[in-house]
């Protein structure tokens, strides 16, 4: 996919990542690979405004990323506490602004799923979000990624079973969906154990 090598390309990842595990490693992956991006942004969001909270803390989760990013050698992928260190809640249109006009010989691009891209009219200043990003679209099987008129977007299939949902219901569960690091940070910070289960 990529064309022009004379402008880096960098996608946002943006997300709860409470706690981020191998499917977004996964989902990473396949964003460098079809994508033809150069790096990956991890964004992990003070508050959605789509979502009520989250079990971790912003600076937990900040930090099981690095930790996973670490544990797979993922040099190309960082994370950023811009969203963070703003107050809440977290809008996409201003994520795309500061990181355009703090890098504006990068083309930019933003991952999220086709339950979003349903969604990506109703968000805030969508007629920002058309002119500043390319979407990269990820589909389960199955899945239908909707053409948008105006709006430029790469459908990607993809499929993993992790889920943070199910890790928070059920760490013991699921701890082979978390990297070394993320597990062991889990379980000195006591996130999702319940009493007695460590």
């Amino acid at each position: 996919m990529k064309t022009d090598s004379s402008r880096r390309r960098s996608a946002i990842f943006g997300g709860s990542f409470d706690p981020v595990h191998r499917g977004h490693l996964a989902m990473a992956r396949a964003a460098l690979e079809v994508g033809g991006l150069d790096r990956v942004i991890f964004m992990p969001a003070a508050v959605s405004p789509f979502k009520k909270g989250t079990v971790a803390s912003g600076e937990q989760r900040r930090r099981m990323i690095e930790l996973s990013l670490g544990d797979e050698e993922m040099d190309w992928a960082e994370v950023s506490s811009f969203e963070l260190n703003r107050p809440a809640p977290s809008y996409s249109w201003e994520t795309a602004r500061y990181f355009r006009e703090s890098d504006p010989e990068t083309s930019w691009f933003w991952i999220l799923g086709t339950d979003q891209w349903e969604q990506i009219e109703k968000w805030a200043e969508p007629e920002r979000l058309k002119r500043d990003l390319h979407f990269l679209v990820f589909s389960r099987e199955g899945q239908i990624v909707a053409e948008r008129p105006g709006w430029r977007h790469t459908a990607i299939p993809f499929a993993h079973p992790a889920s943070s949902t199910a890790i928070r219901g059920d760490i013991n569960a699921h701890r082979d969906w978390l990297t070394p690091g993320v597990e062991a940070f889990c379980e000195k910070e006591g996130i999702y154990f319940r009493e007695g289960t460590l």
